[in-house]
């Protein structure tokens, strides 16, 4: 008798897992049918979770439909979260070796994960995944998977859902699900379209201080102006340390110059965080930095020195990079990047920057290359060519990755 190996139509639930790992294979698309009729067919929840991620693992245009149709049909609510995990995974791959993993044999949700992974450029969602996440946000029995696919909507940048986010965000039998329109409104600040900025509004007295939080921070992402004297009264008046400073660092997002009063009012604060919000705030509107080139000499902790450098350098006081672009080798590397990013991005630094990639400091070098790797502007390609060749690995690696980001763009 020839030996046979595990099979989807084995007795045994341990033989039909074993089966999924085997055949799901990357490109496997020949295993496809089987998997969708063993999952019409399966009774074990856990089992039907695995075919749903040895789906993804294959991959291929026909397995949204079948993510799609779980989505909508499938009776167990971890399955149908499992649905809504696989559909995110399915757009934004992470890695997947080793077992399958599902919500069955894994301890947390990637969907639940609080750092968002970013969909990658150049990647269409199908209208029928993001159709089905909205009718699952707003129609499914289990609150954890309408929430889970409120998440997803925002994950997957489905901006023409803005809508139908708002309006379930809004409709007064979700008011007692906090869940849900706590997810609805991160959402909408990821996706930042300023449309739902008047809703947002609404929220930002919410009774929920997880949504009024939320809230908060959704408006400093979309930049949403119109809501700046909400945001500095909540600043003035709320006694909660929390809504304090989340208040001030969305008012520091604004750009709006009706900010600087409060801004200007702040930089000789006791409080640090105060100071550097104020400063980082100031950057980001029409200000005439010269007056804080007195404070910068007098201060002394390092974050606030940062911001008080990058409003220097955005209102043209270019000698201070210096500030920032040494802060790359330092415990505040990320503030600094992100910084050094925004006066590139938005105010036309790219060509200080571009000299910088010839600093004597290898960590400098290999941050200035990263961060215009990120801006993508075509000056900066020939010094960034000439990074290739350096003698310090990680400069070369950076300028490689930056020359291959620029590329895809």
């Amino acid at each position: 008798m020839l030996l046979q190996g595990p099979s989807l139509d084995s007795p045994s639930p341990k033989e039909r897992q074993a089966a999924i790992e085997q055949m799901a294979r990357p490109g496997n698309i020949e295993a496809i049918p089987a998997f969708e009729a063993a999952l019409k067919k399966e009774s074990k929840s856990e089992v039907r979770a695995e075919l749903l991620s040895g789906l993804v693992r294959i991959g291929g245009s026909t397995v949204p439909p079948i993510l799609v149709r779980s989505l909508a049909s499938d009776l167990d609510k971890d399955v149908r979260l499992q649905s809504v995990e696989s559909i995110q995974r399915f757009y934004i791959p992470v890695a997947d070796t080793g077992t399958i993993q599902t919500l069955f044999n894994r301890a947390k949700s990637v969907v639940a994960n609080p750092q968002r992974p970013p969909l990658p450029a150049g990647v269409v969602v199908d209208k029928l995944s993001t159709d089905a996440l909205a009718s699952s946000m707003q129609k499914d029995p289990i609150e954890d998977v309408r929430a889970a696919s409120a998440r997803v909507l925002g994950t997957l940048l489905a901006k023409a859902y803005v809508p139908v986010m708002i309006t379930t965000l809004e409709d007064p039998q979700n008011l007692d699900h906090k869940a849900v329109r706590k997810e609805i409104v991160m959402s909408l600040g990821v996706i930042r379209d300023s449309s739902a900025g008047p809703a947002l509004q609404k929220t930002l007295r919410d009774r929920d201080a997880g949504i009024m939080t939320e809230s908060i921070v959704a408006i400093g992402l979309m930049g949403y102006a119109p809501a700046r004297p909400q945001l500095e009264d909540i600043f003035r008046t709320d006694s909660r340390r929390e809504m304090k400073e989340q208040s001030l660092e969305s008012l520091a997002m604004l750009r709006d110059p009706g900010g600087k009063p409060l801004f200007e009012s702040l930089l000789p604060n006791s409080n640090d965080f105060y100071r550097e919000k104020a400063a980082e705030g100031l950057a980001r509107t029409d200000f005439d930095g010269a007056g804080l080139s007195e404070l910068l000499k007098s201060e002394k902790k390092a974050n606030v020195r940062n911001a008080m450098a990058f409003a220097l350098v955005s209102s043209n006081h270019d000698d201070y990079i210096n500030e920032l672009t040494n802060a790359l080798n330092s415990r505040l590397s990320e503030q600094a990047d992100m910084y050094i990013y925004e006066l590139g991005k938005y105010r036309g630094k790219v060509a200080l920057l571009n000299g910088y990639l010839r600093s004597s400091d290898p960590k400098v070098r290999a941050g200035v290359a990263r961060i215009l790797g990120r801006i993508g502007d075509p000056s900066s390609r020939a010094p960034l060519d000439e990074l290739t060749k350096d003698p310090n690995t990680e400069v070369m690696r950076e300028a490689v990755n930056a020359i291959r980001l620029m590329n895809t763009r």
